[in-house]
């Protein structure tokens, strides 16, 4: 026993110089690998593999690791034999460890991939308006993209004319020809300088210019990547001035290449600058179509009377064919059959005149009269808050509406879901008076904002002396002229360079404060702002923040976020008022002072919050009227009570939230979890996110979990779990990863009430003792599932199991799923069924199969075959081995059938023998199976099944 104890001690300094040696030699395969990354990047337009990326981050975590391992054993005395032995037996682990990883980074298949493959994405389809202008302008501009001999085409016209709609019509029609190896669309806009433009397009290219500022460097960069795409279409919308093209790092277009630029202007002479071959003036409407497309927007159905046909035929004439004026005014005169009020509209029209330079007075009188005839006031205002964000920016419609309640607009409602259904519905009337449009990223809810209607917003909120808006400038110091600040309640400096913020005149009329993105460190004083309400420094590179942010004793919403540099926080003793409170991605240490005082916080953000070392008991608990709770990612994971022994805040602190609705949570281990799932809290909640085990995050997918008010719970990496349960009410997606001992799923069979109805995806991987994943009482109740995913669970030998002593009989009933999209079952080799009842799947499209040998029935029938089917993945082996309970069953499936190669299973069956997690997880990526990191599988832009 003796030496079984001391042998680890004796062999430890032997042992931690191995460890060195090997993460040495492992250092020096990290650097090979880097090289030879960047330099095949750079010269060859790649990127990296994601198994790549997924070494290089696990080295970086081991030797992370090693790190501490040797800080701990500098700081523990010899006395603690207990200690020192665990911390050998990590060396000794770290070794092998090491040695695995310095043997996975050979990558003998290659490092990189194609970096710049044509996308097939194509923009949200707009409506052409105009059958003879628009469509006549629209050929004219084709023609010149088949014509070898012009590489350089400007679009121009006044605003509002429709430049941006012909050119997405156009840009999706030759992205589904494939005429061209790549076509790009970078969106200009008037705030654009020479860096702007070079980010914009470099994203568009996927590649990364952070390494360099340099214009320069950046340039031959992009002209690198350029050239190696081969035939491009490049359209630039929304040009406001000439730019050398090879100062931004584009190719001339030539006969060789065969490439094709065009831009958008308002201005003729910007297409004569930038060395236009053909230059192209989209003209504005006739009257006829000018009149089909104002009936379209007042309603096709609605029926005026005579007099009011020629009144209305008048207010057209006064839009003077611009398209956006017509549809702003129609919206706005959607179903009125008053013609003294049609006569008044007329009027307006007429007696509008602009106050903003370089705004046409046809233009201006449409918008202005659009956004006086808004339902309401608090229309208006809402309209002008948009205003402060920069020209073309994708308004994230939650933080807008956040940002809305905390400024008093609608302050009449107290319940905070409430507020949102009301701010939800203004952004739907704001786009259905067409003052609005809808963002073009599908996984979460954004608004854009019409460049001309955020001029007419500017210029309205300009003559009030109201709204400062300096968005993507050099502001330098701010305010230049203090006596100007009186009247103003609104301030955005988002996107800009300051030099200094500091305000010693009198602004106690401003309520909000947007600095957001800025490049400032140091803020001087917050003093004469105490009607301040909402207060925005996220993504700035502030270190500290001045004790006069105490003084806001109004302040509502004080938002921080992604500020890696801000160490503390004042106090907030005296900012009782406080309802949104935003620390996340911040590195403070310790959580800021007068917590227990913040008795009206509603909302609080602490998720990625890396360095954070304790919340004290009572901290969270105390705020009883808190809603919304984030903390993933965060250096702090939550324990129970016990398990702290009272140093720190627990789970029993969370249970104590009653109003709380939205939770994001990192557990320290599944005791925790199993703790809080057994409190049924969740029952409570609209939106969660509970995680067990380490993993690796992004705040911006963080960030849309909250937003898209999913249910997910993601179990990673729990060696001593042999069961597991679950929120049951609400779950939308359960992730169950690398349960070495994870035997069964701890649920009692439902009851009358109880189901899984919002569960929309099941993914269970690397669970190698799991026998079945759900029983068939659960199963039946998953009417929205759209996802099944299996994976590397050996002893599985039923998905789907029948708890119930009920009889053969019982399989005759079929279940139907009527979502489900897609089933992927990957290294199952036991896996005999998925089910044994008739599947229903009628809107069922893929069936990926990998390495079954065992299933040898596929869970339809033929008066149950999905009619949306359009493949089945697996090997010819395992394909001709199904049995088949009609001959017919197999011969309508067989043309959706689709063979993956044997070698496939060959390379899973060598990994599989060195047995490691990570190449396990490198073999997922490469067949296309989801990557297990959570940034992956929660964000539909990042991870694609």
């Amino acid at each position: 026993m003796g030496k079984a104890i001391y042998a680890p001690l004796q062999s430890l300094k032997e042992n931690g110089d191995i460890l060195d040696k090997k993460i040495e030699e492992l250092s020096c395969r990290e650097i090979d690998v880097q090289t030879d990354l960047e330099t095949t990047k750079l010269q060859y337009g790649k990127k990296p593999k994601r198994e790549v990326e997924l070494w290089l981050k696990n080295v970086q975590n081991i030797k992370d690791k090693v790190h501490d391992i040797k800080q701990k054993l500098g700081e523990v005395s010899w006395t603690h034999i207990q200690l020192r032995m665990h911390l050998a037996k990590e060396v000794e682990e770290k070794i092998k460890e090491a040695v695995e990883l310095k043997e996975n980074g050979r990558f003998q298949e290659g490092l990189v991939v194609d970096l710049l493959v044509g996308s097939t994405e194509t923009f949200p389809p707009i409506k052409i308006v105009g059958e003879t202008t628009a469509l006549k302008n629209l050929q004219t501009i084709e023609e010149c993209l088949m014509d070898d001999e012009v590489g350089k085409i400007g679009v121009y016209g006044m605003g509002g004319v429709g430049k941006t709609t012909i050119m997405t019509h156009i840009h999706n029609n030759i992205k589904n020809v494939g005429t061209f190896d790549k076509v790009i669309w970078v969106t200009v806009s008037k705030e654009s300088n020479l860096k702007k433009l070079q980010d914009d397009v470099s994203k568009e290219l996927c590649l990364s210019l952070s390494n360099t500022e340099d214009a320069l460097r950046r340039s031959a960069e992009i002209f690198r990547a350029l050239n190696l795409i081969g035939k491009f279409l490049l359209i630039l919308d929304d040009m406001w001035r000439q730019f050398a093209l090879k100062d931004i790092g584009i190719p001339e277009p030539n006969e060789e290449n065969k490439c094709k630029i065009v831009w958008t202007t308002r201005f003729e002479n910007v297409c004569r600058g930038m060395g236009s071959q053909r230059t192209i003036k989209v003209d504005a409407l006739t009257e006829d179509e000018s009149w089909i497309l104002f009936k379209e927007k007042i309603g096709a159905d609605f029926v005026l009377s005579p007099e009011i046909e020629q009144i209305a035929k008048d207010v057209v004439k006064e839009c003077d064919g611009l398209p956006l004026g017509i549809i702003t005014v129609g919206a706005a005169m959607r179903g009125v059959d008053d013609i003294r009020i049609w006569r008044n509209a007329l009027e307006d029209l007429k007696n509008s005149r602009p106050d903003l330079e370089g705004l046409e007075d046809d233009v201006f009188s449409c918008l202005r009269f659009s956004f006086d005839h808004l339902k309401t006031q608090i229309h208006r205002d809402c309209f002008l808050y948009c205003a402060l964000y920069p020209e073309d920016d994708e308004i994230v419609c939650d933080s807008l509406i956040e940002k809305w309640m905390a400024d008093g607009f609608f302050d009449e409602i107290e319940d905070r879901e409430k507020a949102f259904d009301k701010g939800y519905t203004i952004i739907h009337d704001l786009k259905d008076a067409c003052m609005l449009e809808n963002g073009e990223c599908d996984s979460r809810s954004f608004v854009k904002m019409h460049d001309l209607l955020r001029d007419l917003a500017i210029a309205i909120t300009r003559k009030s002396h109201q709204f400062v808006v300096k968005v993507c400038s050099n502001v330098g110091k701010f305010p230049r002229d203090e006596n100007l600040m009186d009247d103003v309640i609104r301030v955005s400096l988002m996107y800009s360079n300051i030099e200094m913020l500091s305000c010693q005149s009198t602004c106690l009329k401003l309520s909000t404060l947007l600095l957001e993105d800025w490049a400032i460190s140091i803020i001087y004083s917050f003093e004469h702002m105490q009607n301040l309400r909402v207060l925005d420094l996220s993504d700035t590179d502030i270190t500290c923040l001045p004790q006069s942010l105490s003084n806001l004793v109004n302040l509502h919403a004080l938002l921080i976020r992604d500020c890696w540099n801000l160490t503390e926080v004042p106090s907030l003793v005296q900012l009782t008022e406080l309802r949104v409170l935003n620390l996340s991605g911040t590195a403070i240490k310790y959580l800021p002072d007068g917590m227990d005082s913040l008795t009206n916080l509603r909302v609080l953000r602490l998720s990625a919050t890396k360095r954070l070392e304790m919340v004290p008991v009572g901290a969270i608990s105390s705020l009883s009227h808190l809603e919304e709770l984030s903390m993933v990612e965060s250096k702090w994971k939550w324990s129970s009570n016990e398990d702290r022994n009272g140093r720190g805040a627990g789970v029993e602190d969370i249970v104590r939230l009653m109003h709380l609705k939205k939770l994001l949570l990192d557990f320290v281990d599944s005791s925790a979890f199993l703790s809080y799932v057994r409190s049924r809290h969740w029952r409570g909640l609209n939106c969660f996110l509970l995680t067990v085990g380490k993993l690796f995050f992004d705040l911006k997918e963080i960030q849309e979990v909250f937003y898209s008010r999913e249910c997910v719970v993601y179990v990673f990496d729990g060696d001593c779990m042999n069961s597991v349960a679950f929120p049951t009410s609400n779950l939308t997606k359960l992730l169950i990863s690398f349960l070495d001992n994870l035997s069964t799923i701890n649920m009692e069979e439902p009851t009358q009430g109880d189901n899984l109805a919002n569960l929309k995806r099941i993914d269970f991987y690397k669970c190698p003792k799991l026998k079945y994943v759900l029983s068939v009482g659960w199963f039946q109740t998953l009417q929205n599932l759209e996802e099944i995913i299996v994976g590397y669970c050996r002893a599985m030998e039923e998905m789907v199991v029948d708890m119930g002593d009920m009889g053969e009989a019982n399989n005759n009933i079929p279940i139907t799923l009527p979502r489900l999209k897609r089933i992927k079952l990957s290294d199952l080799p036991n896996l005999k069924s998925i089910c044994k009842r008739t599947l229903i799947c009628s809107s069922l499209e893929e069936i990926d199969v990998f390495n079954c040998p065992m299933l040898k029935m596929l869970p339809f029938s033929i008066n149950s075959l999905p009619s949306s089917l359009k493949q089945i993945k697996g090997s010819r082996r395992w394909w001709d081995s199904l049995e088949w309970d009609n001959a017919n069953t197999k011969m309508h499936l067989q043309t959706f059938f689709s063979e993956r190669p044997e070698s496939c299973y060959e390379l899973e069956e060598d990994q599989e023998r060195q047995g490691t997690k990570r190449k396990a997880e490198h073999l997922q990526m490469d067949l296309n199976f989801p990557p297990h990191s959570l940034v992956r599988q929660l964000s539909p832009r990042s991870w694609q099944l």
